[in-house]
């Protein structure tokens, strides 16, 4: 090689080896040629591996060139304050924190100009005005739409933007890219309404007086600060630099040549076919194994495949596998070894995972490019000398500039497909863009964002990148098909969002590079098929009129519609369309529009279908292959149609319109070869007679509907044409008038230019045919709405369903809809609806005599169909007089009005319903101001979502005719007006039609409404009347001979309903001519006239429903029509009136007491024959009744319904679940100021809700709880429903058997660990808690003479005295620190219990005790660890106390009604508690047996009269410990002297002072009891002086009081009242409690060394420094909280988005936060998993023990875990419209906590334990296959 890339000298060499400062390096040498020769030599120096030494290296001598000259250096950094510079190769790459890291000229520059801002000093990037941010949006990066501000959905502002703009007030969306396209729009305003928020704090829009700034081309004269030679040196490096990137992808491999690996080692060394390795050095090695990142593997497979095929750890494989997938392909080996490379090649080839085997040569050098993109994006956004658009400037000219020729031609030369490139002497910009398919994710990233650096500089750069994609964008789009394997990374599909999304770039390249020709050939050969040798045929090949072997679509053989990726291109065609710059360009331009017309033109009739009549055929066409593109076609033909609005000139105009019509007739007549020959059939005229009008001749296109050879759903022309004639609308036919000859009208001018001036004889048919297609499908979806098409009707009502959608209605249907009525006006009325009523199937209905019955005889029809489409018939006649939206040109805003008025008409919606059934026209903009002005808001509540209410006084406004609505909607519009009325009192049912109005009498449809005026007006209203008979006289329907036995009788009511709408309408319009017509005579049809049909159902009762509209319409005929013919109709109605009036009216008051009087004699019989028939079952049970005693009985069982008695018994169903909610104070200085704050009164409503996340101000430590404080324990829930313990065995051995059936389905219960669903509730469980009572007589716990402490010591001591043997004998049974040997739960009842007998005797209470032993076992086995205790599990302490402390923490905080927290427990948690004592009791009768005497074994659980006296002792022992445990605990959190962090204020404590009344005086009695009773205490008078008197007084109220609670608890459950009933004094909760339990304060008893509780303490003092001063732990005092969130989503989002687990070390893909503590977790990733177990379950363990509750924040879910199981819910978040978003789809509108929910979440779910019973009833729901261990 030679010139510029020629071999480096050894001089150079020799100084390479030889680091020096940059600014010194080799100033005598060129910095450019030095880094040629760099960059030729790299790959040999650095052994082909790009390491970061390598990459250090390259970066050292990029710098060079811009670092070279020291005075250089102060346009680059600031000189006042000199920024060090990297020295060595590891300070311009490194790796830091498991990431790849290098040096960064922008990111120096803003991390400079952030400390002078800090500083005060004056910036060195100055703030963007006026530019446009471009920032790259990648996957999953979180974006923001303002509704309000923006053009389109597709104008986004990234997080940074949007935070420095001003938004308030607006409908902001937030949401998250799903793909690396979109840039943000900030400052573009292009993408921004006029009136909206431009720009930000850091691109802020130019002031209105200053004009952007204005650029030459050359560099020296618009910088003339900066040195010419820093300017020359920066274009000559980055010349350099883009040169070397081309040629080194130029040799990259397509994702075509991925696995395409040597068949041996002989086949590798034979040189590569395309490579740039010397020809002397190819084939010889070394190699490199490349594999590229996929969407169909693993994690955890690439990374097991990386092991076992280099060898490497399991950490260091998943490290490079990850690589894979973040940058998109990653070399894994570098050898001279042949063999090795072929092996480690094929063993990714195995599984099919993309690799690559390649001349390591060729693969460094595509490295070093990766890493050269990377520094040119680095050095884009850098400024120089205060600019930052001068490299961006420079990079554009290099960009424009072609390839030094020498560059070209190396290695094996110019692949195939980039051929045209060298030969051409393409630009760099144009090898780069073909050349995107070579390269890997990050680089095409990095281009994506040097594009889009590009395209934000300048206005002509934006203009000149247009027109580069313009040149390239065949090829790209070929790229695209073909090699993009993954649809976001394409080039076409990222670039194509500035491009396109720009109205006047593409305008700018449609008329300087025919982007807009070039788009729509691409788009007409891909569909049509046109490809020769893996190219697109541009362009493409006409469809020849001429040839009938002319190009066709045919979508089952064409690849275009076997995916959607193709579907792009329309996105494209789209775009151009919309921006009024293009619709300007192409209105004015005939050829571009007649280009347009061409490519719709193809698209027509494909996918042509019959009807079938012989065989059933369900899925006769593969429909949605085409309906995939349906909506983009329509769409665009419509938004085509919208630009000939802007016709420079009328003649044009009308010559575009006149073009799209003369296609339509030319398709239909098969002119063309568009339509298919072989379906479809020529049309042909005939004539119909007597059609409406007696005597009438009107030639009509002959056209059976019932019988269908040929009919799509694709006619497109049809559709361009309806919006072509609605931009005739928009002309001033006046000034045409002027211009074109006088007397201009609609029909001439759609027969003279339109037609291009046919025949006199065909100008009605030709205009027929124009409606043709339109007509045909109104009908049909008439027909497949009555059930015609049965044998091939699934496929058609699916397409029917799509047509009509409402996101492609407006575009559809819609558009055809006006063109029948632009149809109306241009042809004759009786034509028109003979035309209609001929493709309806409907003629002889309005032709023959009423009475006939060959009206209903048709072998294909039946009368009930016939009916269904004769209303569907009238509905459209109604439609075309009532919707006039287009044809008046109604606004926007009017359609939103409309749709919302009538949507809501319905009902209430919740807003992402209301937006499903709004079109797209509408949703553009923001609907909220039009919501605020129509609608009322209901707030959601905690179970139901938000709704909109129409207004009530827009109730009447209501259309119930609207032509959207179908049948039982429009019941329901009428129902709802008449309910409003109602409301208001008033009883009119009468509903009168909306208004007409007229269009505008200069505009072309001014004639719409003339019609009614006509005589086929009244014939449709009299056949439709008079054949509506059979509502009075059923028998008399002429077609009920043709009424299967099987179906009804059709009914007429809907059809009469119609007509009479249509009759108010009519006479709204022209009443003088109707009236006179309704009263003549119609002997054709054999039926009375219209106005004694109307007379006669004001008179009959079967049509009493119509009875108001039929008075409404004789008034108005009666004002109309002359008094002669009203003479016999004014005498009857007199008659009728005289006789309604002799009719007495009932008293109402009288009727209602008659309605009574019969309704309490109809009961009183009743009684007595109930009465009569008891007496006698009485007399029979007496004969035979044998006197019994009665039973106690608990309840009954839900399996057998019988009940549960001591002689049957059983348990109450319980789940028995280990837990870790108890939580143990934290030492921590916020800690510690949560416990001082926590509120006096936790039986009040004294919670309030914080948000997390520091949002609020409240400190980030403290919003979750650390996982390290929680305590292990047990917790026993019921769900209130009993069983016996027989019928238990039964089902859960049915339970166990299904388990053997479905072994493929994740159960919801684990039959391993006992466990059984609840029959009725479906709650979980695994035992029964025995319901009998112990064989030992207690003693009532309530007594009539309270007795004081000392009373009871002294009687208990008399007693045991008095029984001293028995004593002895008891405490054999306890260990020596007092706990009972039986509720130790390694105790088996089987082989220890003293009463063997009395075991057997009671065996069915022994096996539901066992039961709950054989679960309490091996957890007590397990749980060591984590209740930190070798010792065995006490029943009484981990299991009974540990459900009664979760059961009080449950209701702190609570709002009551001045209940106390025992009052507040609901009755089945406190019969559990009750159950449970008496289970204790129940083991003890099982190990002593009943004739043990027990009376030393003075225990609150078997001496229920010693519990308050034990509730006192322990009250003052927990004092104690508490005393012992807060001492540690100040020290602890305050020893450090550190002020707390700020946070908010709780809100006001009403019985703070009286709480600190109770505690005050505490610090001198804990400081002599501690210094004098607990050991060498030393430290005691320096820790209680770090807080004062009040802060002692309230800790150590809060660390009590819940203390107090679950003794009140205790009691109550077992006496079920206090022990003392008189009324507490209102206050605090404590001195209530003290006062209800009859314990005294304490601070008066411990400061009275005479009191008896004082020694006891001292004693108490004194045992515990004797026995290991063990500190006792402290439990959380205030109302426990789950991760306190923050109130907006979004925050969250922005948040963790960048936050990496600290177990793996990455980003999660997945990323979870546990709601317990908060920490983060990989949710179900491979990264952090053990074995099986994810890192959630893992976590888990530690956390929550067997539950979990996180948070997936991507995706926006609560997951609960249970033991293996689990399931998703909502987060308690909802819009500002109230709904819930659903695994935050796509609607992107913000999350705002809902706190009812969240509170539900946290009380409901977490404190009352459902997690367990919510993931059990949803895996019944369900047939789940498990996995959720892997999470």
């Amino acid at each position: 090689m030679s010139g510029l890339w020629g071999n480096i000298t050894s001089s150079v060499v020799s100084r390479l080896a030889t680091p020096q400062a940059p600014g010194k390096l080799q100033e005598h040498l060129d910095p450019h040629k030095t880094l040629c020769d760099v960059l030729h030599d790299l790959p040999v120096r650095s052994g082909y591996s790009f390491n970061h030494a390598a990459h250090g290296t390259l970066l050292r001598y990029l710098f060079n060139t811009v670092y070279c000259r020291a005075e250089w250096i102060p346009f680059l950094l600031p000189d006042d304050e000199p920024v060090p510079l990297p020295r060595d190769a590891e300070s311009w790459a490194w790796r830091e924190g498991g990431e790849d890291r290098v040096y960064s000229l922008s990111q120096t520059q803003r991390d400079v100009n952030a400390q002078r801002l800090e500083g005060g000093k004056s910036p060195t990037r100055p703030i963007l005005r006026g530019k446009v941010c471009g920032k790259m949006i990648k996957r999953s990066d979180r974006t923001y739409t303002c509704r309000t501000c923006a053009l389109d959905s597709s104008c986004v502002l990234c997080v940074d933007c949007f935070r420095a703009s001003d938004h308030e007030g607006h409908e902001v969306l937030f949401n998250q890219s799903y793909s690396f396209s979109s840039t943000c729009d900030c400052g573009d305003q292009t993408a921004w309404k006029p009136e909206g928020v431009l720009g930000c704090a850091h691109h802020p829009r130019n002031p209105p007086d200053q004009p952007p700034a204005e650029h030459t081309r050359d560099f020296l004269t618009d910088y003339p600060n900066i040195p010419p030679a820093l300017i020359q040196s920066i274009y000559q490096t980055l010349a350099i630099v883009l040169d070397y990137i081309i040629m080194a992808m130029q040799f990259a491999p397509l994702s075509a040549d991925f696995g395409r690996l040597p068949a041996d080692e002989v086949a590798m060394r034979k040189p590569e076919p395309t490579t740039g390795v010397a020809r002397l050095s190819r084939g010889n090695g070394p190699w490199s194994v490349v594999i590229w990142g996929d969407d169909r593997h693993t994690i955890k497979e690439v990374t097991r495949q990386i092991r076992d095929a280099c060898g490497i750890p399991w950490e260091q494989a998943e490290e490079w596998a990850r690589e894979v997938d973040e940058l998109g392909r990653k070399v894994i080996i570098t050898t001279p070894d042949a063999k090795l490379a072929f092996h480690v090649a094929s063993m990714f080839q195995q599984i099919d995972i993309s690799v690559c085997l390649r001349p390591a040569y060729d693969t460094f050098r595509e490295e070093v490019a990766g890493a050269l993109l990377s520094w040119v994006l680095d050095i884009s956004h850098s400024a120089v000398g205060l600019d930052q658009d001068l490299v961006g400037r420079l990079l554009w000219r290099a960009l424009n500039e072609s390839r030094r020729e020498d560059t070209v031609h190396g290695g094996t030369g110019v692949p195939a497909d980039l051929y045209d490139l060298a030969q051409n002497k393409a630009r760099r910009i144009d090898w780069l863009l073909m050349e995107d398919p070579r390269f890997w994710r990050k680089a095409k990233f990095d281009l994506r964002s040097i594009y889009s650096r590009l395209y934000c500089v300048d206005w002509e750069m934006r203009r000149d990148l247009a027109v580069r994609l313009t040149h390239n964008y065949v090829r790209l789009f070929e790229h695209f098909i073909t090699q993009d394997r993954e649809l976001d990374s394409g080039l076409l599909f990222g670039i194509s969002y500035m491009i396109f999304g720009n109205g006047p770039a593409c305008a700018y390249a449609c008329r300087k590079a025919r982007l807009f020709d070039i788009v729509l050939d691409v788009a007409q050969s891909w569909f049509t098929g046109q490809a020769r040798a893996g190219q697109l045929v541009i362009p493409p090949e006409d469809v020849d009129r001429s040839d009938p072997l002319t190009i066709r679509i045919v979508p089952e053989q064409f690849p275009a519609f076997r995916g959607k990726k193709g579907g792009t291109i329309f996105g494209h065609i789209r775009s151009l369309l919309r921006h009024n710059e293009t619709q300007i360009l192409i209105g004015s331009n005939p050829v571009m529009f007649n280009r347009a017309c061409q490519l719709l033109e193809v698209f027509c009739g494909m996918q042509s279908q019959r009807k079938e009549r012989n065989e059933h055929v369900e899925f006769e066409v593969d429909w949605p292959r085409t309906f995939t593109f349906l909506g983009d076609l329509a769409k665009a033909s419509k938004e085509l149609g919208e630009s000939l609005r802007y016709s420079d000139k009328p003649h044009a105009l009308l010559s575009n319109i006149s073009n799209v019509g003369l296609r339509v007739w030319n398709d239909i007549q098969l002119n063309s070869n568009i339509l298919d020959p072989a379906k479809y059939s020529k049309p042909r005229g005939h004539i119909v007679h007597n059609l409406f009008v007696p005597g009438s001749k009107t030639t009509l296109i002959e056209n059976d509907m019932m019988v269908i050879d040929a009919f799509s759903f694709h006619h497109y022309m049809n559709l361009l044409l309806a919006e072509a004639y609605k931009a005739m609308g928009m002309l001033q036919w006046r000034r045409i008038e002027q211009d074109m000859g006088d007397g201009l009208e609609v029909v001439p001018v759609t027969e003279e230019i339109v037609l291009y001036g046919t025949r006199g004889d065909q100008k009605e048919l030709d205009k027929l045919l124009l409606m043709e297609f339109p007509l045909q499908k109104h009908a049909i979806l008439s027909h497949i709405r009555a059930d015609l098409w049965r044998k091939n009707g699934a496929g058609m009502r699916g397409q029917a369903h799509h047509y009509r959608d409402i996101q492609n209605r407006d575009a559809t249907i819609d558009q055809e809809f006006f063109f029948l009525q632009a149809s109306l006006c241009t042809i004759r009325p009786l034509t028109f609806f003979s035309a209609l009523a001929d493709r309806y199937g409907v003629a002889e209905f309005f032709s023959l005599h009423t009475d006939r019955p060959e009206v209903w005889d048709d072998p294909q029809i039946e009368p009930r169909q016939y009916v269904q489409i004769l209303e569907d018939f009238m509905m459209l006649c109604i439609s075309l007089v009532t919707d006039q939206s287009a044809i008046n040109g109604w606004t926007t805003d009017q359609y939103t009005r409309k749709y919302i008025v009538q949507v809501l008409g319905l009902g209430p919606l919740t807003f992402s319903d209301l937006m499903k059934k709004l079109p797209e026209k509408t949703t553009d903009g923001s609907v909220l101001p039009f919501l605020v002005e129509m609608a009322d808001f209901k707030e959601p509540t905690d179970t139901a979502a938000g709704s909109y209410t129409l207004k009530s006084e827009l109730v009447e406004s209501i259309d119930p005719y609207w032509r959207h609505y179908s049948r039982n909607e429009q019941r329901r519009a009428v129902d709802r007006i008449l309910d409003h009325r109602k409301k208001d009192k008033n009883d009119d049912t009468l509903i009168l039609p909306p208004p007409i109005t007229h269009p505008n009498p200069d505009g072309p449809w001014y004639n719409i409404h003339h019609w009614m005026s006509e005589q086929v007006a009244h014939e449709i209203i009299h056949y439709a009347v008079a054949h509506c008979g059979p509502i009075a006289n059923p028998e008399a329907f002429p077609g009920l001979e043709y009424v299967r036995t099987d179906e009804s009788m059709p009914s007429f009511d809907l059809l009469l309903d119609l007509a009479l709408q249509l009759i108010m309408l009519i006479l709204s319009y022209d009443a003088k001519t109707f009236s006179l017509c309704s009263v003549q005579s119609h002997p054709i049809s054999g039926s009375l006239s219209t106005f004694q049909n109307l007379w006669l159902m004001q008179t009959t009762e079967a049509f009493k429903p119509y009875k108001a509209k039929a008075d409404y319409i004789m008034s108005i005929i009666v004002q109309n029509v002359p008094e002669a013919y009203m003479r016999e109709y004014h005498e009857q109605e007199a008659i009728r009136k005289q006789a309604e009036a002799a009719i007495p009216k009932p008293d109402a008051r009288i009727a209602a007491a008659e309605r009574q009087k019969q309704i309490m004699k109809d009961f009183a019989k009743q009684q007595a024959s109930f009465a009569a028939a008891l007496l006698d079952e009485e007399d029979d049970m007496e004969e035979d009744e044998v006197e019994a005693v009665p039973e106690e009985t608990y309840g009954s069982c839900i399996v057998c319904q019988e009940d549960v008695t001591p002689s049957h018994t059983g348990g109450l169903l319980a789940l028995f679940q280990p837990s870790r909610i108890m939580r143990e104070a934290v030492p921590d200085r916020d800690w510690f100021e949560e416990s001082v704050l926590a509120p006096s009164s936790l039986d009040q409503a004294t919670r309030y809700h914080r948000y997390g996340l520091e949002t609020t101000g409240e400190p980030l430590s403290t919003d979750g709880y650390p996982a390290a404080n929680h305590r292990f324990g047990v917790i026993v829930s019921a769900c209130s429903h009993l069983m016996h313990e027989s019928c238990m065995a039964h089902y859960f051995d049915a339970t166990r058997y299904r388990h053997t059936q479905q072994v493929q389905r994740h159960h919801p219960e684990n039959a391993a660990r006992y466990e059984y669903l609840c029959p009725l509730c479906k709650s979980l469980g695994n035992m029964l808690v025995p319901l009998d009572s112990t064989v030992t007589r207690l003693k009532s716990p309530i007594t009539a003479r309270a007795a004081s402490l000392s009373d009871k010591i002294r009687e208990v001591s008399s007693e045991g005295l008095l029984k001293i043997r028995e004593s002895a004998k008891i405490w054999d049974h306890h260990v020596e620190t007092g706990e009972l040997v039986p509720w130790f739960s390694d105790c088996s009842f089987h082989t220890v219990s003293l009463d063997p007998t009395f075991r057997r005797e009671v065996k069915t209470t022994a096996k539901m005790i066992e039961r709950f032993r054989s679960l309490v076992r091996p957890l007590s086995e397990q749980s060591q660890r984590l209740r930190n205790r070798k010792t065995h599990m006490y029943v009484p302490d981990d299991v009974i106390a540990y459900t009664v402390s979760t059961t009080e923490i449950a209701l702190r905080g609570l709002p009551t009604t001045g209940q106390s927290v025992a009052e507040q427990v609901p009755e089945t948690s406190m019969t559990l508690i009750k159950k449970l004592i008496g289970l204790m009791q129940l083991e003890l009768d099982l190990y002593f047996g009943p004739r043990w005497d027990r009376t030393a074994l003075r225990t609150a659980a078997i001496a229920p009269d010693l519990l308050q006296a034990v509730i006192h002792m322990a009250f003052f022992a927990e004092l104690t410990r508490t005393m012992l445990g807060i001492n540690m605990w100040i020290k602890r959190c305050l020893s450090s002297r550190t002020n707390p962090q700020p946070r908010s204020s709780p809100p006001a404590d009403p019985g703070l002072a009286e709480a600190l009344n109770l505690f005050r005086g505490l610090k001198p009695i804990m400081r002599n009891l501690l210094r004098n009773n607990a050991g060498p205490f030393t430290d005691t008078e320096n820790v209680l002086s770090m807080v004062s008197d009040e802060t002692l007084a309230k800790i150590m109220y809060s660390h009590t009081l819940p203390f107090l609670r679950r003794c009140a608890i205790i009691f109550y459950s077992v006496a079920g009242q206090y022990p003392r009933t008189d009324p507490a004094s209102s206050g605090c909760e404590y001195a209530r409690l003290l006062h209800l339990l009859g314990i005294p304060e304490p601070v008066p008893v411990l400061s009275n060394p005479q009191a008896t509780e004082t020694p006891i303490v001292a004693r108490w003092l004194n045992q515990w420094a004797m026995q290991g001063r063990v500190v006792p732990s402290l439990e959380y005092p205030g109302t426990y909280e789950l991760l306190r969130l923050p109130h907006k989503w979004e925050d969250m989002m922005n948040r963790y988005s960048e936050t990496k687990c600290e177990t793996c070390g990455t980003r999660p893909n997945f990323p979870a936060l546990c709601l317990f503590c908060g920490a983060l977790v990989c949710l179900a990733g491979d990264c952090c998993a053990e074995g099986e177990q994810g890192e959630c379950n893992i976590h888990m363990r530690s956390c929550g023990a067997v539950v979990g509750l996180f948070v997936d924040i991507k995706r926006w879910l609560v997951v609960y875990l249970y033991a293996g199981s689990g399931s998703f819910g909502h987060m308690p978040y909802l819009d500002s419209h109230g709904e819930l978003d659903i695994s935050m789809s796509r609607r992107g509108h913000r999350q705002y906590m809902h706190v009812g929910r969240m509170d539900e979440l946290r009380r409901t779910t977490w404190l009352q334990h459902m997690i367990p019973h919510l993931t059990a009833r949803k895996l019944e729901l369900t047939s789940d296959g498990g996995g959720w261990g892997s999470l």
